[in-house]
């Protein structure tokens, strides 16, 4: 292996580039991560230029890395790749240069040229989402722009007059409404340099650092690689905001563990893909989608954040609830204790890993923006990787973790595009508040079926799409009806949000159990539908955000503690009924299930006080003699 292989060989899922190519795509990468992280600390440019050359640079790394078909090359792009990579970046350079005239001489009234451009980058915006993603987002952009043409034959209240071509290819290109709209500026602006700031924490060595830190914390619990796998999840994917990405990341050293301690296949696989899409809600970074979200709804990201702390840890309590009740009922143990490290010597050599974290949060609380939290935790990631000699990054590391950067954007910026073509869509016909219409009207206007559909559709759309895409088209078509119908907008987007990450765990398509089953070499169905029983919990809390505002942090102190304390007691009794175990012995009888059922009805749902303490009660008349059973054969025992 040559000193520069790193450079002139990029391996992929379906392609590998080598030699010229390998090392196009490295520049071409880096120089993308290098602009947006120098644009998020110090540069003042152009909104066209910021938003324009993320699409451009995105689409081109894709060409490069994604293959168009599985009969083109694998070593190397084929003629149509390199067409692909001229054609996009000519008609999206086209845009940066014109777009200042065209705002200025031809708005609504473009040339030639421009519809030409347009119909070009379209093509190429949609053939990225194609390779990257599989066809559905292109079928859906697709279909959205059709509808604006061919409005007046649409059924019943989704019909309008309809517009022709000229007017559909000129909203959508030359304007900063849909392509080149509020979408990729989010991505561009703040979540990209995020991208950047995770990979130079990963090669820095906090991946590493989480790792053993979690296998420190609850390595000798009951089930320990288990419990080491949603720690590691919820600190590693709190960073990468991607649970396919997290599940690979983590569920490489993860999941082998899992198994050779006994769990079985595609339980260590779905226990690895829960905890992994938990991450994409998990502050202080959570996910890409919520950058977006706090951007539609106009909140500031460290609020957002913050009204989310209550919800992951509720979320990961239960799943570490779940997971010690599984490994009660198989019996199993923790790791080896000569293999647990002690938390002293782990803090010890990576305490300063924190430190980044704490400086993108110092900065957002004392009223910086998430881009420039994100460059100057980058900076202080590399800083601080010189405090050890065996993490130091040189220049070779801080030009991969660039590239890194940029490679982790290509899935999720693939489809930044396509979703600017589909909102677009929606605006340009009015879509988005027919269609809120006509859930309230499908709901009768009850609140609860309003939801109960929402979060339907929400798993439906999820199905072809990422987190942060199905996020974004329901929010602009379903979340309007939940405001419609008196939720405050925060909880009606934390709804579509949670749906949507709900998304990743729901069979038939659940993208990230079928990565985690990869992983496992389990069947991908089983480990969908056994990761649904594990995250049973993110069913419950987008209906949570709606009836119970404390959740929130919408109310009194005391009214947030009660809440909190409540639901906890619910959780406990919903995975006692979910894995027939108590805690202290397994094999529990239907009538003490039903029992600890009941208990869960009364202290989930939103019920007046009297019920959460009968709630309360049944739980402690079933979970008492268990224990007192317990102690008395311990007692027994010594």
């Amino acid at each position: 292996m040559t000193k520069f292989s790193w450079l002139t060989e990029i391996k992929a899922k379906d392609r590998t580039l080598t030699g010229f190519w390998a090392l196009f795509y490295s520049c071409a990468a880096i120089f993308m991560a290098a602009w947006y992280m120098y644009t998020s600390g110090f540069g003042i440019v152009s909104t066209e230029t910021n938003r324009g050359f993320y699409l451009l640079f995105t689409s081109v790394l894709v060409y490069l890395i994604f293959p168009a078909s599985r009969w083109a090359p694998k070593n190397r792009p084929s003629v149509y790749d390199i067409i692909c990579v001229l054609l996009v970046s000519i008609s999206i350079g086209y845009w940066i240069d014109q777009y200042m005239d065209y705002a200025i001489f031809r708005v609504t009234t473009p040339n030639r040229w421009d519809l030409i451009m347009g119909i070009i980058a379209i093509c190429m915006i949609l053939e990225t989402a194609r390779r990257a993603l599989g066809p559905i987002m292109m079928i859906l952009a697709i279909i959205f722009l059709a509808q604006i043409y061919f409005g007046p034959y649409l059924p019943g209240k989704l019909s309008h007059a309809g517009m022709p071509p000229d007017r559909i290819i000129e909203f959508t290109f030359n304007t900063q409404e849909a392509m080149f709209g509020v979408i990729t500026a989010t991505f561009a602006t703040f979540v990209f340099p995020f991208m950047v700031f995770g990979a130079f924490l990963e090669r820095s060595g906090a991946g590493t650092f989480f790792m053993e830190l979690a296998k420190a914390l609850t390595g000798k619990w009951r089930g320990g690689p288990a419990k080491i796998a949603i720690v590691t999840s919820a600190l590693f994917g709190s960073i990468s905001g991607s649970s396919v990405a997290n599940v690979v990341a983590t569920g490489t050293f993860t999941i082998p563990m899992m198994k050779r301690i006994g769990f079985r296949p595609k339980v260590a696989g779905a226990i690895e893909a829960i905890a992994s899409t938990g991450g994409q809600f998990m502050p202080p970074i959570m996910g890409a989608g919520v950058f977006i979200l706090a951007t539609l709804i106009e909140v500031s990201y460290l609020h957002i954040a913050l009204i989310n702390v209550i919800p992951a840890l509720l979320y990961f309590i239960f799943v570490i609830m779940m997971v010690d009740l599984e490994a009660l009922r198989s019996g199993l143990k923790g790791l080896p204790s000569e293999e647990i490290p002690k938390i002293s010597a782990v803090l010890r050599n990576g305490w300063h890993f924190f430190l980044p974290i704490v400086i993108v949060l110092g900065l957002l609380f004392n009223g910086f923006s998430p881009e420039v939290g994100a460059f100057w935790g980058t900076v202080s990631a590399f800083i601080l990787s010189w405090r050890r000699k065996e993490t130091r990054m040189k220049t070779k590391d801080v030009l991969v973790g660039l590239r890194s950067g940029s490679s982790a954007n290509n899935s999720a910026g693939a489809a930044i595009g396509a979703l600017g073509i589909i909102i677009g869509g929606i605006v340009l016909s009015g879509l988005g508040l027919k269609f809120s219409a006509i859930l309230v009207e499908a709901a009768g206007g009850m609140l609860l079926l309003c939801v109960i559909m929402v979060m339907i559709i929400s798993i439906i759309i999820g199905m072809g799409s990422s987190t942060t895409g199905s996020y974004i088209i329901l929010s602009v078509v379903a979340a309007p009806a939940l405001i419609h119908l008196g939720v405050v907008p925060v909880a009606a987007h934390l709804v579509v949000f949670y749906a949507a990450c709900l998304s990743n765990i729901t069979p038939p398509v659940c993208v990230s159990a079928f990565a985690a089953a990869a992983l496992a070499k389990a069947d991908p169905m089983q480990t969908g539908f056994a990761a649904l029983k594990f995250g049973f919990a993110l069913i419950f809390l987008p209906f949570g955000f709606v009836y119970l505002p404390p959740l929130l942090l919408n109310g009194s102190v005391l009214d947030v503690i009660y809440t909190v304390v409540i639901l906890l007691l619910g959780f406990m009794a919903l995975s006692m009924v979910l894995q027939g175990a108590d805690f202290l012995r397994s094999g529990l009888s239907w009538s003490k299930r039903a029992l600890y059922f009941s208990a869960a009805l009364l202290l989930l749902l939103p019920v007046p006080l009297f019920l959460n303490l009968a709630g309360v009660g049944l739980l402690a008349l079933g979970w008492f003699p268990s224990f007192v059973a317990y102690r008395r054969n311990l007692s027994a025992q010594t």
